[in-house]
């Protein structure tokens, strides 16, 4: 049985992995502080990527097969304002995982984003050229060159965007809206940025299929429903019900955010419905299905 070491275990997506590929794999969980994942039977240990000796010893105990890595920094403004933090966790820390899997020849698997892209002619394909418009954005292509330079023979980078899903215990956009929409809370939500939502299972799944398939490369793995951040609320308000005139649409100028955001992002998902007949779940669907 293959062991697959997955990093940002106590993530959302991290979860969802940890629960789907523990019904093939060996798994090994790691994540902040102690585990938010409750009933299961793999192992959690607490890890901080950034500290290489203790990366060093959960490669040397455990001696995976598979290393994913989905620990990052994603809160957009604070990396924009601890950017040496931002550079440490989201790309200069994957270099003792890519030297653990080119020794021993593992394979490798990075989460990366559409925030690669500056978002003036979005949505975007895997081979398009990346020009970030933050410091979040750098960091995830700083930690892509490093992969690619490093000339791993197994490694898969997975760009995903605006990743959403039921979840008590974490605050992706999703259970955001809900939270503060339940408390009857106004939101001012921008109409000018464009995104293609990702649900969290979806990801999950396709990431599955990448290790069971062994496909390398690059791969963008997202919604196929191109939509404003506006319209992708609106769609909560609908389905649940909520008080329309708690959102209020505005522009992305109008907004007190530190870093920019780029306007027509999103990513194109050709190449994984070609390659392992990728089938993202509608957004509607998901959201009458857990209503």
């Amino acid at each position: 049985m293959k062991k697959i070491l997955i990093t940002g275990g106590n993530g959302l997506l991290g979860q969802s992995l940890r629960l789907m590929l523990s019904k093939q794999y060996e798994i090994i969980a790691t994540g902040l502080n102690s585990d938010r994942l409750k009933n299961h039977n793999h192992t959690y240990t607490s890890l901080d990527v950034s500290i290489m000796k203790d990366c060093e010893n959960i490669l040397v105990q455990f001696m995976p097969d598979v290393v994913i890595n989905t620990a990052a920094i994603t809160d957009v403004d604070y990396c924009e304002l601890n950017k040496k933090k931002c550079l440490n966790i989201n790309a200069l820390s994957i270099n003792t995982f890519l030297s653990y899997c080119k020794k021993y020849n593992k394979k490798f698997i990075h989460l990366s984003t559409d925030f690669l892209f500056d978002g003036k002619l979005g949505p975007y394909h895997e081979n398009e050229e990346c020009n970030p418009i933050n410091y979040y954005g750098f960091s995830k292509m700083k930690a892509e060159n490093l992969i690619i330079n490093t000339k791993l023979k197994n490694f898969s980078i997975i760009r995903t965007c605006l990743v959403y899903g039921k979840k008590i215990d974490s605050n992706n956009i999703f259970m955001w809206v809900k939270k503060k929409l339940e408390k009857g809370e106004a939101l001012n939500i921008v109409d000018d940025q464009y995104r293609t939502p990702t649900l969290y299972s979806d990801l999950s799944q396709a990431i599955f299929e990448i290790i069971k398939l062994d496909l390398k490369g690059i791969y963008n793995i997202s919604g196929g429903e191109y939509l404003s951040i506006f319209d992708f609320v609106c769609k909560i308000v609908s389905i649940f019900d909520f008080d329309k005139s708690l959102v209020k649409r505005c522009n992305s100028d109008k907004i007190n955010q530190k870093a920019q955001r780029p306007k027509k992002s999103g990513l194109l998902i050709d190449k994984a419905i070609k390659d392992f007949n990728y089938l993202p779940t509608k957004m509607e669907v998901y959201l009458k299905s857990i209503k």
